[in-house]
């Protein structure tokens, strides 16, 4: 019987490993990319990621701000007895969020309750019966930026393979900057519509070879899903949608197929868009003798975690930011001379607000209320932080997709805000709205929230306390790295 408390203990560490360090594979085709990159902006941001890789490996904060619903992925060896498995993952998961300062993500209800749950459990557990006396878990920390640009599609029994690379391109296409690229693409095909989604989400996980404990990872490709995901992989990096929206050669970093069963009448096919950190983990469980125990015979449980060493080894590369305009926030006149394109390093005070914060100001504006704070001339940055460690002064910060406040944006921009801060594209009704404001939209890199905490130097809760992490904070931040999108 394999125990209630190694599962938990098992999830706890697998939680902490996909948050915070990048296996070998990601980090391998991150450096990769940034070593053959050929646009000097797309490579700056691609040495920004590594160096917030390093300093979440070290530091123990997260990755990204957006610690994600946890996807867990078990298989049971059918020799295996496991206790309470669905009880001691999710008991797994909340402890670890609690104990380590990552977000709490998850509501009660997509449609009619959208309440927090506070522990960000439950999590999605997908179970497998397989051969044998082990039990592998498997840990995908899936960001809503991402995975708000995955979809699924029903294609004809017939379609070809360019129908399908042309397929997977479009998504791709059409997510734009928003998921931070460059991606990983995990491309499921087969099942029905629902199993062809979880195939896009095993493909993610897919990796070769045979680490230094002796676990072996099966061969998934064949020579045939290969070939079709290099043609994929080649497709959308022609779209040189590039790193944060950047342009340049990497847009995506590797793409994975698995394919399977149908029906004859169908070609289900799934898209799973993941960000350049694709946060995974994974652990062996074995019941094994115990070397020193007596009656002899007795057994011990160990959980064989598969190693992840590259990040350990990286040196960073010092940062060199002498093609940016250091600018200070209460400089209006200096802020409004900026040009489409310029770098600049913002210092000064900025506030948070997004989806549910940006709902209630625009309430506040139609009923005649007092706001929590005047908007002429301020800086809203859309982004929610993760819980501040202690002796820290904001815990992991990042951007969330804008486009989601754009149907508040034009409102705000008219009431005298002046610039916004977030990443992706924006409406044309948004960027009417900017050029008649004589406003700004900036961008920051996605998925640098460990490195950019370090910019914050004060942070205070100034409204709407009870929505957590989308409360409205007045942050004091020095040479926070932007581009100017549109002005």
């Amino acid at each position: 019987m394999i125990t209630s408390e190694t599962i938990k203990n098992a999830v706890y560490n697998l939680c902490v490993e996909a948050n915070t360090v990048l296996t070998d594979s990601v980090f391998s085709a991150i450096l990769n990319a940034y070593k053959n990159e050929t646009n000097s902006d797309a490579k700056q941001a691609l040495q920004l990621i590594l160096k917030n890789a390093k300093m979440s490996y070290e530091t123990k904060k997260p990755l990204c701000q957006d610690t994600g619903q946890v996807l867990v992925f078990v298989k049971i060896g059918e020799k295996v007895q496991v206790e309470n498995l669905n009880q001691s993952i999710n008991d797994g998961v909340s402890k670890v969020y609690d104990d380590n300062f990552y977000r709490k993500s998850v509501v009660k209800n997509a449609l009619f309750n959208r309440e927090n749950t506070k522990t960000n459990v439950p999590c999605i557990i997908y179970p497998e019966i397989v051969e044998g006396d082990e039990l592998e878990i498997e840990v995908l920390i899936k960001g809503a930026g991402a995975e708000n640009m995955s979809t699924t599609s029903m294609l004809s029994p017939t379609a070809s393979e360019e129908e399908i690379i042309e397929y997977v391109k479009s998504v791709v296409e059409k997510s734009g900057a928003k998921a931070c690229p460059p991606l990983f693409i995990g491309v499921g095909i087969g099942g029905t519509m629902e199993y062809a989604g979880l195939l896009s989400k095993k493909a993610l996980l897919c990796e070769d070879g045979t680490d230094d404990v002796g676990l072996v990872n099966p061969t998934y490709y064949t020579n045939q899903r290969f070939d079709l995901a290099q043609k994929i992989k080649k497709s959308i990096n022609n779209l040189r949608i590039g790193t944060a929206g950047l342009g340049g050669d990497f847009t995506a970093l590797d793409v994975k197929i698995l394919t399977d069963f149908t029906h004859i009448a169908s070609m289900p096919v799934a898209v799973t868009i993941n960000c350049h950190s694709s946060r995974h983990s994974k652990c062996l469980i074995r019941s094994t003798p115990h070397p020193n125990s007596l009656p002899q015979g007795a057994r011990e449980q160990r959980a064989y975690f598969y190693p992840q060493l590259l990040i350990k080894n990286y040196t960073p590369e010092a940062e060199d930011f002498s093609n940016f305009v250091k600018v200070d926030a209460s400089d209006i006149s200096g802020l409004r001379a900026l040009k489409i394109g310029q770098n600049i390093l913002l210092s000064g005070e900025i506030f948070t607000a997004r989806d549910i914060a940006h709902k209630k100001i625009i309430e506040i504006i139609k009923n005649g209320g007092k706001l929590p704070f005047d908007l002429r001339d301020k800086i809203i940055f859309y982004a929610g932080p993760c819980p501040c460690p202690l002796g820290e002064v904001i815990g992991s910060v990042g951007p969330t997709t804008s486009s989601r406040m754009d149907k508040f944006a034009p409102d705000l921009y008219r009431a005298g805000i002046l610039a916004t801060i977030g990443k992706g594209e924006r409406s044309e009704e948004v960027l009417k709205a900017v050029k008649k404001a004589r406003g700004l939209y900036f961008t920051v890199i996605g998925g640098i929230a460990c490195y950019l905490s370090e910019k914050v130097i004060e942070n205070e809760v100034i409204a709407f306390e009870e929505l957590g992490t989308e409360a409205v904070r007045r942050l004091i931040v020095r040479d926070l790295p932007l581009r100017v999108d549109y002005c």
